[in-house]
């Protein structure tokens, strides 16, 4: 693994120690081995510090007048990159005074004469800290106006390098270029700042022309004037040749001068990333025992330092290779301590790097995995018992902290999760429930299941890569309406028939599936047995994850007594659709346009693509929709130019609507900042839609929606109104990205909502209607409606209650027989029409 760079010196022409991004490098932001294209990340300079010592500068307060090394200050830090830590002390709270900093020399006018570069060293560490939280549209202006501030040189340079790094974080290579070659420029003859520049700009080059450029720094790298720089900049430069073809003799080379130099310079840290590199060449050249040597000098530095940042990687090399070895217990020993190690500093990773890329997938999940499945092989040769069951359970407690640390990755609110976690239980499955946890190992797939008589596991056959094409393939064809039984029964051999047996001797009737990976995209009710589909024979609910589920016990929740209280009519649902946008057309990217529309020439933008737009968008089945639900229970509706921003703030805050249904287009992406619905005249963010939300029970003025914005957890609904169920009718999730349906969770999770009923894909607006019309009936405990009923004007719908005919059914078992109502229907028959819809989260 390589080194980070760090400051060696400080005064007033060395800037504060900044870090960035270097390869494979060793600090908590980065002590995991990188995926190719993460193995060469941008070096920040001078000198390269690790992100927790500069989050103990950030976060002593406003950056001092003159800099000072971020090492030389004591106590433990809790940074986070990419996503707010809720921790104190973060880099996140460090932020306001990094600000007011900021703020007051923009404000003084003129730079004090003692003083001339005040406002530049202000704007280059509210930049950084911007960068680090991968702020990116925020981190431009200050870093573009610490650029062109009167610092020294070498500071200028430093800026330079950060300026580069944004430019490449909004994939403007170009530009990065550019700019690290004015830091090149800037460094002069300070070998030190060169290096990290040329490093840099060598990560833009073609791979064929970047082993050469390597060999040429290598040869600098010697004229360093310490151990620890060289040391550093040769792991740096090992870890880029690792991940180039032809280069491994380099990357040994430079890997184990690294190491000797770290050992000179007596650095214990340094000596285990150095033993690490090492390791991992000798790991991929199948040189298992050697590299398991290095491995255990590697993790004796490590410890000497407490360094769980390194221990969590170099422990889980030791698990493998002890694997590799046949030395179970030891493999299994280690990835628990791999594991222990990443949960010591959790809260100090980033959930994203600056990239974009997922931290979470190239780095944490092969570890938690590897734990996972060593778990389950030593659950599998025991006999039935106490112990047995204790590994069982650990290994699905492993599987939920994958789970926690993918929906942070996806939200970038790490405060949202960690507050859910420990405000939540994981619940036991009462009579007839099952929860189901499929593990998607690289090769095999393991299910859990768990009944009220404990938990057992079953196993299939089948590797990650084959199943993740099998999905696919069969989503597709469901989407797209095609003929899909044999791929349907195939997937049913796989996923259910191993657990059949079982299911049917436990008599469950309600199947919880927590769902992984890309299994996230597939509507578990559609599987066919080759006698009938699984939604036949049991109601299927999803949860993100056990941990993030609300407790049966807890104050309002769902089940029979919730659902009752929705049939004696003393719960309101706030109703709002839009069958035909208005102003929030013109608040499309012209990307998001052109994928309703196709190309559109340039002149005929304008009034004719908002046309266009309105026509292709229109949902004329949402007016039908709302209104037969209106008739179902009391309701307040917001339908077309009724449902705007400011009427959905206003209702939020002036009602007390536990049930809120929105029918209007939005799409789940890849991300929060993909994630939208539409109202009538704005576009509506999930952070949007989380303010409005929790400020409609607190009554403060949150940011308007189209911002996106609020600090995690502002304001929040009171215990005795909380959000039953949040329905997103029209909605849909990216097709074939597996983190979409992420955001159905996502949404629920940070409106506190018990449960979210969502779409997978569009759906015919008769299916929508019949469905929703049917899901809400038997909420309320009306009777199955016997044809459509009659669409009543918005302006009628009931104020009280409507009457109720018998028990409500549970909310899962009310999606079902909607479902099932349309399946029976033969022109609706296909699961295209009924499998989209999924409930997700309180099923009861």
């Amino acid at each position: 693994m390589a080194s980070t760079l760090r400051c060696a010196a400080a005064g007033p022409d060395r800037p504060a120690c900044w870090r960035g991004l270097a390869a494979g490098a060793g600090p908590v932001a980065l002590a995991f081995e990188f995926a190719a294209t993460l193995a060469a990340a941008p070096v920040r300079a001078p000198v390269l510090a690790p992100i927790v010592a500069l989050a103990v500068a950030l976060a002593s307060g406003p950056a001092p007048a003159q800099p000072v090394a971020a090492t030389d200050r004591p106590g433990p830090a809790t940074s986070t990159v990419g996503t707010p830590s809720c921790g104190p002390g973060s880099l996140h709270e460090a932020l306001p005074g990094l600000q007011a900093t900021y703020r007051r020399a923009a404000e003084s006018g003129a730079a004090p004469p003692d003083d001339p570069a005040a406002r530049g060293r202000a704007a280059a560490r509210l930049g950084e800290a911007y960068l680090r939280l991968n702020r990116l549209e925020e981190a431009g202006p200050p870093l573009e106006d610490a650029a062109a501030a009167p610092l020294p040189a070498a500071a200028r340079a430093a800026v330079l390098l950060d300026l580069g790094r944004w430019h490449l974080a909004r994939r403007q290579p170009a530009r990065a270029e550019e700019a690290w070659a004015r830091a090149a420029q800037a460094a002069g003859n300070d070998t030190e700042l060169a290096l990290a520049a040329e490093l840099n700009r060598i990560r833009l080059l073609p791979a064929a022309q970047r082993a050469a450029r390597l060999q040429q720094a290598a040869a600098s790298i010697g004229t360093l004037p310490t151990p620890a720089l060289r040391a550093r900049f040769s792991l740096n430069s090992a870890a880029q040749a690792r991940e180039l073809e032809g280069a491994t003799e380099l990357a040994h080379r430079m890997s184990e001068f690294g190491r000797a130099e770290a050992l000179r310079a007596g650095d214990d840290r340094l000596a285990a990333e150095g033993h690490d590199a090492l390791a991992a060449l000798y790991e991929s050249a199948g040189r298992t025992g050697e590299a398991l040597q290095l491995v255990e000098q590697g993790i004796a530095h490590a410890r000497r330092r407490d360094a769980h940042d390194l221990l969590m990687s170099l422990e889980a090399r030791a698990g493998r290779l002890t694997r590799a070895l046949g030395r179970l217990d030891l493999a299994l020993e280690a990835h628990r301590r791999a594991v222990q190690h990443i949960e010591a500093v959790r809260a100090d990773i980033p959930v994203q790097y600056l990239d974009g890329r997922s931290s979470f997938r190239l780095t944490l999940e092969p570890t938690y995995l590897g734990l996972t499945g060593l778990l389950l092989e030593r659950a599998a040769v025991l006999p039935p018992g106490p112990e047995q069951q204790a590994l069982l359970r650990q290994a699905r407690d492993t599987v939920e902290l994958i789970k926690q640390t993918e929906l942070q990755d996806y939200l970038r609110d790490r405060c949202a999760v960690d507050s859910a976690v420990r405000e939540r239980a994981s619940p036991r499955p009462p009579p007839g429930t099952a929860i189901y946890t499929p593990v998607i190992l690289p090769d095999r797939l393991e299910l859990l299941l768990e009944t009220e008589s404990g938990i057992e596991r079953a196993s299939a056959p089948i590797g990650a890569e084959v199943l993740r094409e099998e999905v696919l393939d069969y989503v597709a064809a469901l989407r797209a309406g095609r003929p899909l039984l044999a791929r349907s029964e195939a997937l049913h051999g796989w996923l259910i028939k191993p657990l059949a047996k079982r299911l049917a001797e436990a008599r469950i009737h309600t199947l919880v599936s927590v769902p992984d990976g890309v299994l996230r995209l597939l509507p578990l009710a559609s599987l066919h047995d080759g006698r009938g589909y699984l939604i036949e024979r049991l109601a299927v609910a999803t949860v993100p994850g056990l941990s993030l589920l609300a407790a049966r016990g807890e104050a309002g929740a769902g089940g029979e007594r919730g659902n009752a209280a929705l049939a004696r009519g003393a719960q309101m649902v706030l109703l709002a659709g839009m069958s035909e946008p208005g102003p929030v057309v013109d608040k499309l990217s012209d990307r998001l346009a052109e994928s309703v529309l196709g190309p559109l020439p340039e002149a005929t933008r304008g009034a004719v693509r908002a046309k266009a737009l309105r026509e292709a968008l229109a949902l004329p089945g949402v007016r039908e929709e709302v209104n037969n639900i209106a008739g179902t229970m009391p309701s307040t509706v917001l339908l077309d130019s009724d449902f705007t921003l400011a009427a959905l703030r206003s209702q939020l805050r002036s009602r007390t609507h536990s049930l809120i249904h929105i029918a209007s287009h939005g799409v789940f992406g890849d991300s929060a900042e993909t994630t939208f619905i539409m109202t009538y005249d704005e576009l509506l963010t999930l952070d949007g839609l989380q303010a409005l939300l929790r400020e409609g029970r607190s009554g403060g003025d949150g940011p308007n929606a189209a911002g996106g914005g609020g600090a995690p957890g502002s304001g929040s609904r009171t215990a005795a109104a909380p959000i039953e169920l949040l329905t997103l009718s029209a909605c849909q999730t990216a097709e074939g990205d597996d983190r979409a349906p992420l955001g159905m969770s996502g949404t629920a999770l940070k409106a506190r909502a018990r449960s979210a009923l969502g779409t997978l894909w569009p759906v015919a607006d008769e299916a929508a209607n019949r469905v929703m019309s049917g899901f809400y009936r038997r909420l309320a405990g009306l009777p199955a409606a016997t044809g459509t009923p009659p669409a009543t004007p918005a302006a009628a719908a009931p104020a009280g209650p409507a009457p109720a005919a018998g028990p409500p059914a549970s909310r899962v078992e009310a999606l079902r027989q909607a479902q099932l109502e349309l399946l029976r229907t033969p022109r609706n028959e296909h699961p295209f029409y009924w499998a989209p819809f999924i409930l997700i989260g309180d099923w009861q």
